[in-house]
């Protein structure tokens, strides 16, 4: 199935390269949501209020009586450690709301803090991030979705492909889980030019036939800045549908290693296309953010450029 995906992204991809000079340099948008309509200020203003314990919202079946739109229905898996059991925690991959809607990706640390990692353009410095904290389904069915304020983003770049990253500190009183939900990873990170590798992204931007919450699989193909303009060299693209809502996602190889994040798309008439996605690499996600910051990987470890499986 991966390799139908990514014969049809890349047929999709030289059409739009190629194909009559469809895809121009300012038909690269980024892929975020706006904030939801229905987070008013005052619902927002309670999230805030319910701290670490997040705040309950019932997911209704689809209908226009729904309060949380689809894109938010990822998984949220719960925390478990040997001090005790929780049904909420702050998860790589999770849903976010606002600013914007767009998806976390990595769980980083400096060795005292625990971080998490999105777009710079759905977080810009200074902002409060509310995303999902966990998901259930109560006895009548309703599933019901878990929203926190999780933190402050206390780094922000939003300058283009290849330099689009913002990282946000975790509040103390939220439990981590630094496995991307629906993935086996990070199994460490990937500081090299991954051109050539598979790639997949869990994102929670939805559209056409492409359900949300679920991984994506790509292959990174050589940088096409002939035609669509890169900020740095450490931006890369993949054939691989990026959504609206995929924003922010974490991309691994497929040994699970970091690879990057995804920031941007490609959009035909406004519209957007999947088949071709564009990120920053985790070498200038370590450049933008600094030396002592370290990915988590799923089981604990912390993982860097200098030292790529945390061992």
């Amino acid at each position: 199935m991966r390799k139908l995906f990514t014969v049809v992204g890349l047929m999709a991809a030289t059409f739009l390269v190629v194909g009559a000079g469809v895809a121009r340099a300012d038909d690269v948008r980024t892929l975020d949501l706006p904030r939801p309509s229905w987070l008013t200020d005052q619902l927002q203003a309670k999230i805030v209020g319910a701290g670490p314990q997040g705040l309950e919202i019932p997911l209704p079946d689809a209908g226009p009586d729904a309060t949380v739109n689809p894109d938010c229905l990822g998984t949220a898996p719960p925390y478990a450690s040997p001090s005790g059991v929780s049904v909420t925690a702050v998860s790589a991959g999770t849903c976010m709301v606002s600013p914007a809607g767009c998806t976390m990706n990595f769980v980083f640390t400096d060795g005292t803090s625990y971080y998490i990692g999105t777009a710079g353009h759905c977080a810009g410095n200074g902002k409060t991030v509310i995303a999902q904290i966990g998901t259930r389904v109560d006895p009548t069915d309703t599933v019901m979705v878990t929203l926190a304020a999780i933190g402050t983003t206390v780094k922000s770049w939003n300058n283009g492909i290849g330099k689009d990253f913002a990282l946000v500190k975790i509040d103390s009183g939220f439990n981590v889980v630094p496995g991307v939900a629906g993935a086996l990873g990070p199994t460490g990170v990937f500081c090299g030019d991954p051109v050539g590798q598979p790639v997949m992204h869990y994102g929670h931007g939805y559209i056409f036939f492409v359900e949300q919450g679920y991984p994506k699989f790509g292959e990174v193909i050589p940088d096409l800045t002939a035609v669509f303009k890169f900020t740095t060299p450490d931006g890369y693209n993949w054939v691989g549908y990026g959504l609206p809502g995929d924003s922010g996602s974490e991309v691994m190889n497929d040994a699970g290693l970091a690879v990057g994040d995804l920031t941007h798309g490609v959009a035909v008439a406004g519209l957007p296309v999947p088949g071709l996605s564009f990120g920053t690499d985790m070498q200038e996600i370590f450049n933008l953010i600094g030396p002592g910051y370290s990915v988590v990987t799923v089981d604990g470890r912390s993982a860097n450029c200098a030292n790529p499986l945390g061992i």
